[in-house]
């Protein structure tokens, strides 16, 4: 019964990419006016942004950082955003902040330097914001720039996941998964990884398909299990993708 109800899942699975894949084809070929007109848009965004940030909008600054981050109406450049993160935190702006952390921590604009984006990410946390929480309690996981310490991971990995952030829920699960800094507890690690995918965090929901996939923590169960995999997997997970195919065999 459980491997035709994975037939019948592949299949719903492929005629739902072929009519997301034709939806897609119907909006990525806008006319040319249209691909100007939003052009247009974007560059009057950008200056509107520059503007205030000048100002002292610190989420302009933001906002014309992820802009640069991503290329969005702009060449990218991890420079710029970078600066741009740097005067939104300066500006006491805690998601500049912890973003600016993170671009130390992966040395994207700026050099790599741990010690400093667990200063920022420290300073984010201290004013109760949740993604910096759960930033800085990776970096005590992973000793980098601060103390390797499993139960401060813990802890602030906590506060990351109670304030609402997927990405802190999802390492929370971790933590209760592999008995980091905590007992271990696969029925909490269920819990805290389906809080991370119900929050948007694909990798929460790559995990809890594992969960399921196993048997770990929750009853078996592979039709579940198969469908957080193509969650994650269409979302641009390729770990997820990797599993999702036996499955689907």
């Amino acid at each position: 019964m459980e491997e035709f109800l994975l037939i019948v899942f592949a299949g719903k699975m492929l005629f739902l990419k072929v009519i997301l894949t034709a939806i897609a084809l119907a909006f990525i070929l806008p006319t040319q006016a249209s691909a100007q007109a939003t052009e247009q848009v974007d560059n009057q965004n950008l200056t509107s942004y520059s503007l205030l940030c000048e100002a002292g909008d610190t989420q302009a600054c933001v906002k014309l950082a992820r802009a640069y981050e991503r290329g969005q109406g702009v060449e990218a450049s991890p420079v710029h955003a970078a600066e741009f993160y740097a005067l939104a935190c300066v500006g006491d702006n805690d998601e500049g902040c912890t973003n600016l952390g993170m671009m130390y921590s992966q040395g994207r604009g700026v050099e790599e330097n741990y010690t400093k984006a667990a200063e920022l990410f420290n300073t984010a946390c201290d004013r109760e914001y949740p993604k910096g929480c759960s930033a800085l309690g990776y970096m005590h996981l992973t000793g980098r720039g601060v103390e390797k310490d499993a139960l401060l991971a813990f802890i602030f990995v906590g506060q990351g996941c109670k304030g609402g952030d997927a990405y802190g829920c999802t390492r929370l699960g971790l933590l209760y998964e592999k008995g980091h800094g905590v007992v271990e507890n696969p029925a909490k690690a269920v819990a805290s990884y389906k809080k991370g995918c119900d929050g948007g965090d694909i990798t929460g929901c790559a995990s809890l398909g594992v969960m399921y996939q196993t048997g770990n923590g929750v009853a078996l169960n592979k039709v579940k299990a198969a469908k957080l995999f193509f969650q994650a997997c269409d979302a641009g997970h390729a770990d997820a993708c990797s599993k999702l195919e036996p499955l689907q065999n």
